[in-house]
Formats: C-alpha cells, structure tokens, sequence
C-alpha cells in the first residue's frame, strides 16, 4: 500500500512539471536506478522502453517551425511572381497556390496520424491546426491579385491510415473551407484524448476549445460536433464526398500502431444516426465519449453565453441539449436566472433577456424588463420589443400595458418619420405651405388643376440640395488637378456607407446603420402588426392614425404621397 502511495504522489508530481522539468527528472533521478535494481528488473524496464521505441519509430514529426519556413517562403515566393507579372505576362500564381494548399493537407493527414494512430502529441498537434488555419487566412489575404483562384479552386483531401487505408474524403470548392478539415481532425483529437488520455491532458481540452472559439467564432465548437459540418446543412453534405473505401474500427485495440486487428464496421456511424455526432471510423470506447465532449463544448458555450449572451448562441445550446433530452424551455430555466442577473448589464444583453423571455412566455420578466429598464431598448431591438409586447398581452393583467406599449412606440415611429419628413420637405410647416395643402386637399381627385397644384407644392416645400464634390473630385481639387469628367454633382444620391471602409454586414455598426438608415418602415410595420394581434389593438391603431393624419395630412391624398416619393 505504501508502495501505491509513493507511486501515485510521484505521478502526480511529475504530471504537474513543465515538459523540460520532466526530462531533468527522468535523466537524473530515474535512469540511474536501472544501474541499482536487479538485472531482471532493468531489462524489462528497457525491453519496454524498446517496444514504445518501435510503436513510435515510424510516427510523423510534426515539425511546426520547418512547416512555418515552408509556409513563409511559398507565400514570398508567390509576393515575388505577382511583382514578376508586372514585367512578364506569365504568371505560376496557379501553380505556387496548388503547391501550398497540398503541403497544408499533406501535414493535416500527419497531424491526424498522430493524435489518432498513435494517441500522442495532442498539444502540439492542437498548435499544429491553429497554425494551419493562420497559414489559410495568410495565404488568403496575401497581396497577389485577384482572390478567385484561392476562392475557387478544387480541393480534395483524403485522410488515410498509414496503412493507406482511406479514412474519410472532403471533395470542396475553395481554399477558405479546409476549416471543415480542421474541425474534423479536432473532433477526432478530442475523442482520442478523452479516452486515453491521462488527466493533465484532459484538463487543457477547455482551453483548446478557448483556442478555436476565439481563432473560428463559438459556432465552430457546434459545427466541431458535428465533424465539421453546419448542422441540418444540406449544402455541407453535397459538398463533402465520402469514399466508398472506409475503414472503421469496432474495438478500441485497433486504433493504435501495433495492432493489426480492425474491426467489421459495427460501430455508429453518421449515415446511421441522425444525431451527426458519430464517426465511421471510431471505435467502442471513442463512439461512447462523444457525450463528454459533448458535454464540454455545452459547458464552454454556456460560459461564453454568461458574457455575451445572444439569441443565435442560444439556441445553439438548445440544440446541442436537446441530444441529452433538455428541451429549450428546461434550458430557459437553467440559464433563466443568470439572464436576469445580466440582462441590465448592456442594451444587447437586455434585448437578448427580452427575446428568450417571449420565445418562452415568461410574461412576469418580460413585464419586469419593460417596466424597469426599457431605456436600455434600442430602434435595432424593435422586432424583439415587439414579440416580447404580443407575448406580454397574452395575460389579462398585463393586456393593458401592452396596448400603452404600441400606442407609445407607434407614437414614437411616426415622430420619426415625421422628422424624416421634414429633412427632406423643410418647408412643409410654413403657413403658406399649410394652406396650399388645405386647398388642394379639399379638391377631388380628378379636379382639374390638382396634379399641377401638387407639383408646385411638392416643389415649394422641397429641401434644397447641395452639390457636395465627389471624394475623387475633392481629391483631384485638393492636388490642384483638374476635375475628372461626370464628377460634378456625383454626391446627390450617394449612400454615406459607400465612403467608409468597412464591412456594411458586420454585426459592430449596427448603431452606425440606424444612424444613417434608420428602417423606420419595418419598424412601423412590426408595431401595426403587434397592434391587430393583440386584442384591442384595433382601437389603439384608430387612434394613432387620426393623429397621423393631423400631424402630416398629405398622407390621406395618395397622389401627394407619389409625388413626394418621387422627390
């Protein structure tokens, strides 16, 4: 027992020394004790030594530094042949492209080899994928002209077993997707690690996951369950190609290098079961801890939900409990009260408290966030202010406040179309202007005279525009050069996001959009809706449009409206 004891407080020392601290320990403490213990025992010792030797002689080096030179000098090589085309019409852009893009494969099927066949290496193999997909991006962004060959180019990998056995084929079009790859490899890394791996390795899995969800997005973590694949995708399965040639394992002995029996494929595979998060080729003991790892990527997901927390990301973790049997309502109450706790921390954590809320008819903290903190509501949040208003109606004691919700916010909309309106029509509240309208209102339709009346009114009570130059124009100016030809006049129907160089699809300028593009229509027509769902929102309508009416009368003539418009 004493003897157990020692045993086991040493490992879990020497588990917990750095790398270099461990080969110290072993070279000047352990080695020397084979020239003290019987001979019998030494050459066991050694004999075992030997027979990992063997197990690990024909192993790939996953040589991370050679691979980044190698990375380094095909992208130079490329910069050098883009600069060459200047001066020479042939280019090997093609070529040199074609060369790194099979380099990478080649060393993911070594990465694979391995984490799987020879169950080691799982830090550095990790570190290894990480630089794969810095070397892509690299490769992508690099300056060498067009992107449509990187873009476009056919891409087939074939993982095989040292052996040459095929383990699974991707056939894709673009550079861009080998993170399919990647998350695929990572998939069987993890598997691999949870299974036979000791505990110091399967205490860094949360922080390899770290390492994808801030290098991929958290949506990679689902799509790594899935091998890859964005789940119910049917564009994923038509581009991945499966070889008909698919080794499968079915007991764990024949995973590793060393043992020659395979298995008859009896194994769960994904064309198998719906749930995706099987692989063909995985053993017993690999098929039964993708539950934990399952697990861990919910736990990793959840964590980030508590700081960022989103409808999207939400609903991710719905999908991947609802394997285990929780349902999104069961998830709503497990996360419900940190909600809550954060939902008052920033205006996109309360629009996201105030979504799961309504989806969840949870009518008493859909009243409590409205009542208390609906100043954190922005125009952005409307479509969420409006579910959670239908929902919060659907209780009697509550019907009331939702119909002062719509009235209010309909009120507010149109006072925003109002302010629009008079951007664009400054003159519209001069008396002068008032009367015309008075008089060309009080005519029917078909009056002669009216469509001319309309014109000039329309054209009395237009803001004036102003010839804002081009920015080539006020570049050119600005040079003391001459202006370029059809740039006078070229800023009148410009949209400002044509000016700044971002992405006008990124999730970060939503403030700036509303800013510049406030989608008072959609906001308008949200609030409408709410209004004829909820009962006795019909009244509330009526008696918004009678105030409409008032405050901008030329939306009762049609004709005026088109004329506006057409402004």
């Amino acid at each position: 027992m004493a003897s157990d004891s020692t045993s086991a407080k040493f490992l879990q020392l020497y588990e917990s020394l750095p790398l270099d601290a461990q080969h110290a320990l072993v070279e000047s403490s352990l080695a020397p004790l084979l020239d003290v213990v019987c001979k019998e025992k030494s050459n066991s010792i050694l004999a075992s030594a030997l027979c990992m030797h063997n197990k690990y002689a024909s192993m790939p080096s996953l040589n991370l530094e050679g691979k980044k030179w190698e990375i380094v000098s095909l992208l130079d090589e490329l910069a050098r042949d883009h600069k060459r085309t200047y001066v020479k019409e042939k280019s090997h852009k093609e070529e040199l492209l074609t060369e790194v893009i099979e380099s990478i494969i080649d060393w993911l099927n070594d990465i694979w080899r391995v984490v799987y066949e020879y169950g080691t290496n799982f830090s550095k193999a990790h570190a290894c994928l990480l630089y794969v997909s810095q070397a892509v991006e690299q490769i992508g962004n690099a300056q060498i002209g067009c992107k449509c060959s990187f873009m476009n180019m056919h891409i087939s990998v074939k993982i095989r077993r040292s052996s040459g056995k095929v383990v699974k084929s991707f056939n894709f079009t673009g550079a861009h997707n080998l993170q399919r790859v990647m998350l695929w490899i990572w998939r069987d890394l993890f598997v691999v690690m949870l299974a036979d791996g000791t505990k110091r390795q399967k205490s860094t899995i949360p922080d390899m996951l770290t390492d994808i969800r801030t290098d991929f997005g958290w949506n990679a973590l689902e799509r790594l369950l899935y091998g890859g694949q964005k789940p119910d995708d049917d564009e994923d399965y038509e581009d991945f190609a499966f070889d008909d040639d698919i080794d499968c394992d079915d007991d764990y002995s024949g995973d590793y290098i060393g043992n020659e029996e395979l298995s008859d494929c009896t194994a769960c595979s994904d064309a198998q079961c719906p749930c995706g998060f099987h692989a063909s080729h995985w053993s017993s003991k690999f098929n039964d801890v993708r539950i934990s790892l399952r697990n861990l990527i919910r736990t990793s997901l959840i964590s980030l939900f508590f700081t960022m927390p989103s409808p999207i990301l939400f609903a991710s973790i719905g999908n991947i409990s609802e394997v285990d049997g929780i349902n999104k309502d069961d998830l709503c109450k497990e996360l419900l009260p940190t909600i809550m706790r954060i939902a008052t921390y920033s205006p996109d954590n309360f629009a996201t408290a105030l979504h799961i809320c309504a989806l969840h008819s949870h009518t008493d903290n859909i009243n409590t966030l409205l009542a208390n903190h609906s100043y954190l509501l922005r125009p952005r949040d409307a479509p969420a202010h409006q579910l959670a208003t239908i929902i919060l109606a659907t209780k009697p004691f509550y019907q009331l406040n939702a119909l002062r919700i719509v009235e209010k916010e309909l009120l507010d909309t149109v006072h925003g179309i109002h302010a629009a309106v008079r951007s664009a029509f400054c003159h519209i509240d001069i008396q002068a202007n008032k009367t015309e309208l008075a008089e060309i209102m009080s005519l029917h339709l078909e009056a002669l005279g009216r469509r001319g009346r309309i014109e000039r009114w329309v054209g009395a009570v237009v803001s004036p525009t102003s010839d804002t130059a081009h920015p080539m124009a006020l570049a050119a100016l600005m040079m003391g050069l001459p202006l370029p030809p059809g740039m006078e006049g070229a800023m009148d129907d410009a949209d400002p996001f044509g000016y700044i160089d971002i992405d006008s699809q990124g999730a970060d300028i939503d403030e700036m959009r509303e800013c510049f593009r406030p989608n008072l229509k959609a906001r308008l027509e949200g609030w409408i809706e709410a209004g004829r769902t909820i009962k006795g929102g019909m009244s509330v309508l009526l008696k918004v449009y009678a105030m409409v009416v008032e405050m901008m009368p030329f939306l009762g003539a049609p004709d005026i409206v088109d004329e506006m418009t057409g402004r």
